[in-house]
């Protein structure tokens, strides 16, 4: 007798169902027949399953209509592309914020934005926290910034409030120590540019406490070192 295949949800991880049913994609909203559905309600169309991470990150990014960052974060982290550790972290950031910020303001996200957050990032290599100094997704939160504000038309003061959004994430994931943690990073630039954000036009943009879902998967993880760390799954 041949045994039904297990599939688990790449988002909860709970064993997905074989059932027909319409469903619509967790990350860009398409609704479609599904035919393994999770019980958590839980679905990846077959186009956000193959994507490439800046494809998944794009995607998201201009049909969400969260106003939190890291729940944009987290979910884009759970995509099957995004590892424990990679370079892909390093595209989250900005094209995030700049998603985020937009629903704040009641605006669309311009799709331009979001693209053009994703080139300025994705030469950044793999390992560069230890071998220069910087981090991919720390830079991300000065790359958002400078966007938002125009740097580059504005180089008076957009460039001072993107290296301080950049220098604020480096410093607050300075001060974590330990062995390096993607999940970690994108955690403190979030933290660092968000809260920048809300200064520099003087409203509240709300955040909520981080608590890390990715804990009790990554080995390297620094556990009650870390502020970020949950025991939960």
């Amino acid at each position: 007798m041949n045994q039904v295949p297990k599939f688990k949800c790449s988002i909860c991880g709970q064993e997905l169902l074989e059932r027909e049913i319409s469903c619509i994609c967790s990350f860009c909203g398409k609704q479609e027949q599904g035919e393994w559905v999770c019980p958590g309600g839980h679905y990846i169309c077959e186009d956000c399953r193959l994507a490439s991470p800046a494809e998944v990150i794009e995607r998201v990014c201009l049909e969400t209509h969260s106003q939190n960052p890291r729940e944009i974060a987290d979910l884009l982290m759970r995509h099957p592309s995004f590892k424990d550790h990679g370079v892909e972290h390093h595209l989250l950031v900005a094209p995030v914020i700049l998603a985020a910020f937009a629903n704040c303001k009641k605006t669309r996200v311009d799709k331009a934005k979001i693209q053009s957050a994703i080139k300025r990032l994705v030469d950044i290599p793999i390992g560069v926290c230890g071998s220069r100094g910087d981090c991919g997704a720390c830079v991300g939160a000065g790359a958002a910034v400078s966007i938002i504000f125009s740097a580059n038309a504005d180089p008076m003061m957009g460039r001072s409030r993107a290296l301080r959004a950049a220098g604020s994430a480096l410093l607050r994931l300075a001060e974590m120590e330990g062995p390096r943690c993607c999940k970690q990073s994108v955690y403190a630039a979030l933290e660092t540019g968000w809260d920048i954000l809300g200064k520099e036009f003087g409203i509240s943009l709300e955040l909520g406490t981080i608590t890390c879902g990715f804990s009790h998967k990554i080995a390297d993880c620094k556990k009650e070192k870390c502020p970020f760390y949950s025991i939960k799954e």
